[in-house]
């Protein structure tokens, strides 16, 4: 992304800007490729996030042996898969944020994923909705330090022109999440039972937390406290934020993105095994496979085609945005309404490549438009509404749509109440193309 620096180098009152911390914004042309270190600092925070997706997801993939063990409906188990994870995801990570534009974000993150992945093995041992649904609650509020430190770590890292493509590459981590959730813990759940699936998933976190304890850095650990402070008030932020009309936009694009995306991805294992005949390990084993594999490279692809368009023009990546927004819409319908169980498969694999790659960009975006002192507060901020409403809204709602459904279509039903996601997503195209008049004016770094 080719932008220009509207800052100066020290504020007047002697707090340095992000630029003096991390070093100058280089321009394309002239800047070099990611480090060893860096890559291994991003890599890292991509295995974190993608152990964040996998505890967060793995309930999707369990839904048909959970509902029949503890006798759940639809309504209660999207209930599990969104507002009892987002609403502490969000709110606890407003917090967390706060201190992370303060303290040691590689310490944060580390010691956020030891949590949410206790409390997901915890997941295992539940006995009722309430002993799993607080069990969810658990890994929310432990999930929500990671994402925000992890985006203020990495914008702080990369320089503008390279951040949608490092951000999309940190945004492979849904996409691993989803092989391990689906892939891995589908074969679990029909071999071992679900409880073993919360189990492993709960170890493999605490494996990776070890890791990042011993590779994570955070660069201002390594510079004057005077350099890293003077972040503006909580209300501040919002306020500005708020007050943008680009900012309000992409928050409701991205919210509204998220809303479509989640509903999709916690339902299709369902879909699949109600109406399709897949077994529990096939429609792991498939999704693993179209969301996993071949949409992490429909992410990276996304994020790279973002920033290469943006190099002239940086409103281009609005317009990369809105268009793969419009492309989910108009494709996914033909997957859910497929009457032959291998045309269904291959239709939705379509949109399934690309579900996931509004995610870079628009992260590396809305950070491009906030206060560099206050970035991962920023995060926090856009997480909260994508998650306490988007991630939220999406599954409850087709679970809810479902159920209502269910005395006229029976398993139908969710068919026809996944056809919410394509309107998700066009409304989510309209927010980023209204973003457009007034991006550059909001540009910051």
């Amino acid at each position: 992304m080719h932008l220009q620096d509207k800052g100066g180098g020290v504020r007047a009152s002697g707090v340095a800007t992000a630029e003096a911390v991390v070093g100058p914004r280089l321009h394309p042309a002239r800047s070099s490729q990611p480090t060893a270190r860096q890559r291994g600092a991003l890599a890292l925070l991509a295995a974190v996030f993608a152990i964040h997706f996998l505890d967060r997801q793995l309930l999707a993939i369990l839904i048909p042996p959970i509902k029949a063990e503890l006798g759940l409906s639809d309504t209660a188990l999207g209930f599990l898969s969104g507002f009892a994870f987002t609403v502490f995801f969000t709110t606890v990570g407003l917090v967390i944020a706060r201190i992370a534009d303060r303290a040691d974000r590689a310490r944060i993150i580390t010691w956020s994923l030891v949590a949410f992945s206790a409390m997901t093995a915890l997941c295992g041992l539940a006995a009722s909705f309430w002993q799993l649904a607080l069990a969810r609650i658990g890994v929310g509020a432990g999930e929500g330090g990671t994402n925000p430190a992890s985006h203020s770590l990495i914008m702080d890292t990369f320089p503008a022109h390279y951040r949608a493509t490092a951000m999309a590459i940190y945004g492979l981590g849904p996409n691993l999440g989803i092989v391990l959730a689906f892939g891995i813990g589908g074969w679990l759940a029909q071999t071992a039972g679900w409880r073993a699936a919360f189990l492993c998933a709960g170890v493999l976190g605490l494996l990776v937390a070890l890791a990042a304890r011993v590779g994570l850095r955070d660069p201002r650990s390594q510079t004057p406290a005077t350099l890293h402070g003077g972040a503006p008030g909580a209300l501040a932020v919002a306020r500005a934020m708020f007050a943008s009309p680009t900012q309000r936009h992409l928050l409701a694009a991205a919210t509204l993105a998220t809303a479509g995306a989640n509903g999709v991805v916690t339902w299709l294992p369902a879909l699949l095994t109600r109406l399709h005949g897949f077994s529990l390990a096939q429609a792991g084993l498939f999704l693993a496979i179209v969301l996993g594999l071949i949409g992490a490279a429909g992410t990276y692809a996304c994020g790279r085609l973002s920033d290469r368009a943006s190099i002239a023009d940086p409103r281009r990546k609005l317009f990369v945005l809105a268009g793969l927004q419009c492309f989910v819409a108009l494709t996914l319908p033909f997957g859910l309404l497929a009457g032959s169980d291998v045309i269904a498969a291959l239709l939705l694999s379509v949109p399934c490549v690309v579900l996931a790659g509004y995610v870079g960009p628009t992260l590396a975006v809305v950070q491009s438009v906030v206060d560099p002192r206050a970035r991962a507060f920023s995060a926090a901020i856009l997480l909260l509404c994508v998650n306490l409403v988007g991630a939220g809204i999406g599954p409850f709602a087709v679970g809810v749509l479902s159920d209502i459904a269910a005395a006229t279509a029976g398993p139908a039903s969710l068919r026809h109440a996944l056809l919410l996601a394509p309107v998700f997503c066009l409304w989510s195209a309209w927010h980023y193309w209204r973003a457009t008049p007034t991006f550059d004016a909001a540009l910051r770094t």
